[in-house]
This record gives structure tokens, C-alpha cells and sequence, in this order.
């Protein structure tokens, strides 16, 4: 039973990506994917986030999720490295959801340009995405993960 006002503990074992504890690891997922996209800027690739000003955006993120719930994130171990995978995968998914709902391919990248980015998106970030996604050498990569 959860006591209210206590944060839940989170416990990643050494080599393992998840919490053992279900309720463990689906309140550590559903909390680091709520953080990754109110607080994370969204880049064509993870290794953006490997330099520059990634890692602070990336810290940020974890921060939030340590004040949610009782995770060691400070520290290099299972627990970063859990979270740093789920922030991971939440960023590829994030950007293919962008893509199945706001990229059209039917038209120009100037067309797309012109368009209003999604909610909660830079304009910045957005006409990277769509350079990228325009990107013949990213066309034919795409290709073979989606179904278009």
C-alpha cells in the first residue's frame, strides 16, 4: 500500500534497465515521460543530446523526476542509466509521433515551414525536424521503420 505524502522508492538492480517491481516500473515510465515532454527540447538525434547544452536539458529532466519520486539520479548507477534509457525511447517515440501527425508528404518543405509548429515545440526545433525529415538521405533511412 502506498502511504500519501511519501515517495514511492525506485530500485533498479545492476544491469537491468527497468525496476524488477511493476508498479516501480510504470510509475518511473509514465513520470519520466511526463518530465521528457514538458521539459526536454526535441532534437533530430539522441547524439544532440550527448553535447552542448543536451546534457543540462537532459539533467533537468531527471531532476524533475527525482523530485517525484525517491530515484538516485545523481549519481552514475542503475537508476541514471534506467532513466536515461527512458528518456531515450521517449524522445525517438516523441519525434514519430511529430512525424505521423504534423508531417505531410505530400508537401514542400517550404509548405511544412509555413505551418505553425506542434504545441509545446519551438519554432527552431521544428524547422530542424522538418529539414531532417526533408533530407533525401533521411527519406530513404525512414523508410524502413514506418509504414507510409
Amino acid at each position: 500500500m502506498i502511504k500519501r505524502g511519501n515517495k514511492l522508492p525506485i530500485q533498479v538492480a545492476e544491469g537491468k534497465k527497468r525496476p524488477d517491481v511493476p508498479l516501480q516500473a510504470a510509475k518511473l515510465a509514465s513520470k519520466t515521460g511526463v518530465a521528457l515532454r514538458d521539459k526536454l527540447p526535441i532534437y533530430t538525434s539522441w547524439k544532440l543530446y550527448e553535447k552542448d547544452g543536451g546534457p543540462v536539458e537532459v539533467q533537468k529532466v531527471l531532476d524533475k523526476v527525482a523530485n517525484r519520486l525517491d530515484v538516485d539520479v545523481k549519481n552514475d548507477g542503475p537508476s541514471k542509466s534506467a532513466c536515461t534509457d527512458i528518456i531515450k525511447k521517449g524522445v525517438k517515440q516523441q519525434r514519430y509521433h511529430l512525424k505521423r501527425k504534423y508531417f505531410d508528404e505530400s508537401l514542400t518543405m517550404e509548405q511544412l515551414l509555413a505551418k505553425e509548429p506542434p504545441p509545446k515545440m519551438k519554432k527552431e526545433e521544428w524547422i530542424e525536424l522538418v529539414k531532417y525529415w526533408c533530407d533525401p538521405k533521411n527519406q530513404v533511412h525512414g523508410l524502413h521503420h514506418c509504414f507510409c
